[in-house]
This record gives structure tokens, sequence and C-alpha cells, in this order.
């Protein structure tokens, strides 16, 4: 463990270089003007971002992108408490009481909060980050390619079955996200597929291509614009009430406790992300409270609790792509394109290749924390007023940048028509209720499986039963198994409960 601080340490040095500082403020900046327009959120601000990211130097790209992720978390609370309109679906439970609060002229106390739980939460979930980090990538170093294709299986289930409300939905959006990753050359026999003869799609598609298409374009087609009322709705506070009160803290100790770790270690599950970290919060935090009654009526604890959460859900997010090479949620996949596309693999084996990347990025993380509550506060009465520009003005401007960014990247036209074509294509997939983050996780984790069983068979000469050799795997198997097959069995009871129910109640009316 030692070892690993010193790690951190030399990660933190590294990190506070001016032009990393640069690149993080830069991110962060950018991510809390994406986290306070409705409808974008971190995912979209990332996607947006990465063309012009993986310009940058490698490591000052990924810090910048990291920021970005980290910085939506902050900037989604401030138009969720002072508009009541949450800039990102993980704000969602910071609406409820923080615009109560508002309403009640404590918008100063609600925003204070806001950001003293962010930072305490981000805090929580980095060192708990820089903890089971290493301890997991040390262990799955162990990991062959059959065990790495078990847990690839297992996490592409996970995240369909827990990625929308319709598994069925989510695993078509999963295998079509497959399918765009096997456009191109054959990686073992050169063969070009689904590349209908255009030459154009023998390297295959390029994933900023995509993910700024499905998250960038197309949720600005599908973004809502903020109503001229909203303006009126904007409550008024001073800069001084933005200053945090210690003893409202210390009475949210427990929320904000509770907050960062449920956040972390709902963040690491594949599939589960921010959202789900708040609402589960949330919800102890109520239970936990000795006045339950005042949540939802604008409550100081019913704010803490949330932001802690979805903060430290972020940094627990972070593991399984680091770690283990395993994108857990729609953000990080495209935080982990970011990583290929600058030549990167991430895995257990960036920890021993890759050691000063690896601690350079966690370092450029604690200063982004830092840095985010300082650029907040300065920043709050222009990123509220961010939710009142209309997209006639905004959207044009920013699909100019993401235009400009796509073209970038080869000088190509086509790249262009396919990023503007994936924006529709997003777009009619999310009005049709399809989830989007199985479709990304596809496409990059399809390849890799691909990659992954074909080489366990030709190593074993086509025998199948290599797969059953390893006890890792086995247990993977299984429990992707169990997975798919549990939800069925459970539906198949409440049906028959909700049947017997019925014909009961029918036999009384009788």
């Amino acid at each position: 463990m030692f070892e690993t601080w010193n790690l951190l340490a030399q990660g933190l040095a590294n990190a506070a270089s001016p032009t990393l500082v640069a690149a993080v403020c830069f991110g962060a900046l950018i991510g809390l003007f994406i986290g306070a327009l409705p409808g974008l959120g971190p995912t979209a601000g990332v996607a947006i971002l990465l063309p012009v990211a993986v310009s940058f130097d490698g490591t000052a790209a990924i810090a910048a992108l990291g920021a970005v992720y980290y910085g939506a978390q902050y900037g989604g609370a401030v138009t969720a408490i002072l508009l009541g309109i949450p800039g990102d679906a993980s704000a969602t439970m910071t609406a409820i009481d923080g615009y109560q609060l508002a309403k009640k002229g404590r918008a100063g106390a609600a925003l204070s909060m806001s950001v003293a739980a962010s930072f305490i939460g981000g805090l929580i979930g980095l060192v708990l980050l820089t903890i089971f980090a290493t301890t997991i990538a040390s262990v799955a170093i162990a990991f062959g390619p059959v065990e790495m294709t078990a847990l690839m299986v297992f996490s592409l289930a996970l995240v369909s079955v827990l990625g929308g409300l319709d598994p069925v939905k989510s695993f078509i959006a999963l295998f079509f996200g497959v399918w765009i990753g096997t456009i191109g050359l054959d990686p073992i026999l050169g063969i070009p597929r689904y590349t209908f003869g255009d030459v154009r799609l023998f390297e295959g598609i390029d994933f900023s291509i995509l993910a700024v298409g499905i998250f960038g374009l197309a949720e600005m087609f599908s973004s809502p614009a903020a109503s001229d009322s909203d303006a009126e709705r904007m409550a008024k506070f001073r800069f001084r009430d933005l200053l945090p009160d210690f003893g409202e803290m210390w009475r949210c100790r427990s929320p904000l406790l509770s907050g960062s770790l449920i956040g972390f270690f709902v963040g690491i599950l594949p599939g589960a992300g921010a959202t789900a970290s708040t609402m589960i919060s949330y919800a102890v935090a109520k239970r936990m409270s000795k006045t339950p009654e005042i949540y939802g009526h604008g409550s100081v604890e019913g704010v803490a609790s949330p932001e802690a959460a979805n903060n430290s859900a972020s940094y627990g997010n972070m593991i399984p792509m680091f770690a283990l090479g395993i994108p857990g949620s729609g953000t990080t996949a495209v935080l982990m394109g970011g990583l290929l596309m600058i030549g990167l693999q991430p895995g257990p084996m960036l920890f021993a290749t890759q050691q000063d990347f690896v601690w350079t990025i966690f370092g450029s993380f604690y200063i982004g924390n830092l840095a985010l509550v300082v650029i907040t506060l300065a920043m709050i009465p222009l990123l509220a007023s961010c939710a009142l520009v209309r997209p006639g003005y905004l959207y044009p401007a920013v699909i100019g940048i993401v235009v400009f960014g796509v073209y970038s990247i080869n000088y190509s036209m086509f790249d262009v028509a396919l990023t503007i074509g994936f924006g529709l294509l997003g777009y009619v997939l999310a009005k049709l209720r399809y989830p989007l983050v199985p479709l990304v996780l596809g496409m990059i984790l399809g390849p890799l499986l691909e990659r992954g069983v074909r080489r366990s068979l030709v190593s074993s000469s086509g025998d199948l039963t290599e797969f059953a050799r390893s006890p890792i795997a086995v247990a993977l198997f299984i429990a992707t198994a169990l997975l798919l097959i549990l939800p069925l069995v459970l539906k198949k009871r409440r049906t028959a409960a909700s049947l017997l129910i019925e014909g009961a109640e029918e036999e009384n009316r009788v």
C-alpha cells in the first residue's frame, strides 16, 4: 500500500505541470457548461470534445476528457437547484430538494452544499479508486485470453440487463453495436466485412465518429428548449451565501459519507452508473434520517447525499475501464475510445507497462477535483444562464465545433456524413426507447471479444473445451447464464402471482 501512495505522489507531481493543469482546467470548464445544459450530460460532452482532445498530447487528452466527465457532475446541480431543470439525469434527485430550497430563498445554501458534497464525494471516490484500481489490476494480470473473454461476456450481459427497462431492446442495441464493430477488414484473415465495396470502410468506423454522432448530435436533436418563464424562476442569491456552512456540513456528515460510499461501489458495476447511485443514496439517506418527512420539501441533506454519490460514482466508473479494460458506462466507453485512439489498451497490463501515465492521470483527477470547487463557485451565475440560452443560438455553434473536430481527424467529409448519420440513428433509437450504452459498448468490446475467442480457439486447435478448463471462466459463464435467466424466471413468477390474486378477487366478488 505504501508503494501505491508513493506512485500517487509522483503522479501528482507530474500532473502539476502547467500543460496538464491547463488541460484539466479547460476540460473542467467545458464539463461545467455541458453539465449545466439540459439534455447533454457528461457522455455527450466527452464525445463532443473527443476529436479535439486527441489532438493534444496523450496524457493531456485523457486528463482533459476525464475533467469533462467529473466537471459535468458539478455543473448539472447548478440548473437543477436554481431552475429545477436537471442538467443531467444524475442531477434529477438533486433537483427535488435543491429547487425547493431555492424557492424558499436558500439557493445559496443548496449550491454551497452541492459544491461541498461534490468535492467530498469526489475525494472519497478518488481515495477508493487509488486503493482498489491497483488491487483489481494486480489480480486481473493472472487473467489469460479465456478468462478475459468470459469477463467481457459477463460485462456485456450485465450492461444489457441493467442498461434499460427492456432487456430485449438492450440486447438488440448490443448486437447492433457488435455488428458495427465488425465493419472493416477481418483482423485475422484480412477479408473485407460489411464494407459494401467502399474502400473508405476497410479500416472500420472510427470510434469518435460513432460517439460524437450517437451521444453528441443525437442529444442535441432531441434536447428540449428552456422556456422564457424559466428566467423568472431563477433564484436570487448572494456570493457570500455560497461559502460553506460547517454546521450544516457536520449535520449532513452521515448522508455525505453514505452517499460517497454507495456512489463509488454502485459506480463500479457496469450499467449502473451515477444516476442509479443517486437514487439509491437518496433513498438510504431518507431511511436513515431521524426526520425523513423533510425530504422532498427543501432538505439540505437531500442535496448532500445525491451530489456526493454522483461524483463518487464517476470515479468508481473508472475502475473497470482502467483495471479491466471494460467500460461500465457510456462516458467511460468514450474515454476508453480516447485511450485506444492514442494507442493505449486499457486493462491490467496498462498498470505494468504505462505506470507513469496511469498515475499521472490519477493525479490530474485530484487536481481537477480541487480546481472545480473554485471554478464552480466563480462561474455559478454564468452556468445558470446557460440553461436559458435558446438551442437555436447555442447548438449551431456546438455542431460547427463537432463538424470541425470530426473533419480534422482524417480530413474527410465522408467521416462528417457518417457522424450526421449516426446522430440521426441515435435520435431514432432514443425515440424508440432503445438504450444507447449497450450499442457503444458492443462496438468497443465486440472486436476485443472476437479476437479473444478466435485466438483461444486457434491456440487450442478449435477445441471448445478450452473455455471449460478455467475455473474463473466457468464461474463467469455461470454468472452470465444466471444473469440472463433469473429476470425471466422472476417475471414469470410475478405474472403467475398476479393471475392468482386476480382469480382470488374474482371469486370473492362472486
